[in-house]
């Protein structure tokens, strides 16, 4: 797993969670070149796609933090990268909640506004925990995600179309994003998905675009009419598109107000620099009652887990 310094991004301290189910997990916090500019920031939460791990997405991390002038903050879920344990939905759901609970409990990142982004798998990741913990986010960033796995494989392996019902991983964003009501999306699609069949995500944006209210609530569509799975963000206009709607929604949005909804790091995990052999313990809710519809099946025995590309380690 590559470094944030292999990528011009030297003020970073790499991350050790322990989760409620005790596994322990890797993390990135990228900060700015001081703790004052770290505090005025805004913060991303970078979930990333199925294949690869955090390290294969630090050229992505590197353009948001150069042209939003925020911090990023990146995990590899359990089983990916350096990161410890097994990949299912539940764990996954975890390992999105405690990298929230650290954000919110860190010194320099605790009263940032936040930003969910969520490539694929991501973007389910980024649904189900904003969904859940809406108070707490100024913004979600969705490029190339999916309706649910079982509306996936039918269009990826046609084969399994009739035993769709055998899928033990659900990741029902359609039925998820719609407990979504306040918060401000940005939809980027590549029209040429060749894995997740662009109508997903116009879907998505359908169901979403009948919260709008007109004022905090806003959804907004960009497409890319030679985007694929994975070089959409690739395509010219991506990040000048990022840019424009972080403009209108992140730097327009009120300061964030503290919510006391999460727990906290112990008073002796609390530092702001890491070593990157500390273990922040994280006192968190429980999985059950803080996230949507989490399914407790092994991902890694399901079928579809090739769908989105095989993980790297």
């Amino acid at each position: 797993v590559t470094l944030p310094s292999q990528h011009g991004m030297p003020h970073f301290d790499d991350i050790r969670l322990e989760t409620p189910d005790k596994v322990l997990i890797r993390g990135y916090l990228i900060k700015r070149a001081t703790d004052e500019e770290t505090r005025r920031a805004s913060t991303v939460i970078y979930f990333h796609a199925n294949a690869g791990n955090m390290g294969h997405r630090l050229p992505v991390a590197k353009l948001l933090y150069d042209i939003l002038g925020c911090n990023v903050f990146m995990l590899s879920y359990r089983g990916y990268g350096l990161s410890d344990g097994h990949p299912s939905e539940a764990g996954i759901k975890t390992d999105a909640l405690t990298a929230l609970e650290f954000i919110r409990s860190h010194p320099l990142t605790a009263n940032t506004k936040l930003v969910a982004y969520g490539q694929s798998l991501g973007g389910a990741v980024a649904i189900d925990i904003v969904a859940a913990n809406e108070p707490e986010f100024a913004g979600i960033i969705l490029e190339n995600t999916f309706l649910s796995i079982g509306k996936l494989i039918p269009s990826v392996l046609p084969i399994l179309k009739w035993v769709t019902f055998l899928a033990s991983e659900k990741w029902d964003s359609e039925k998820v994003v719609r407990q979504i009501n306040s918060v401000p999306v940005l939809f980027l699609s590549g029209l040429q998905d060749d894995l997740v069949p662009p109508p997903h995500m116009r879907k998505l944006y359908e169901l979403l675009s009948r919260n709008q209210d007109g004022k905090r609530m806003k959804v907004t569509w960009e497409e890319f009419a030679t985007g694929k799975h994975n070089d959409t963000f690739a395509q010219p206009g991506y990040f000048e598109a990022i840019a424009r709607w972080w403009k209108d929604t992140v730097d327009a949005a009120e300061p964030y107000v503290p919510t006391g909804r999460l727990g906290a790091l112990e008073p002796r995990d609390s530092v702001e620099k890491s070593d990157g052999e500390n273990i922040y313990r994280v006192e968190s809710a429980s999985a059950d009652k803080s996230h949507a519809g989490s399914e407790r099946e092994s991902l890694s025995a399901s079928p579809e887990m090739a769908l989105l590309g095989k993980k790297s380690n």
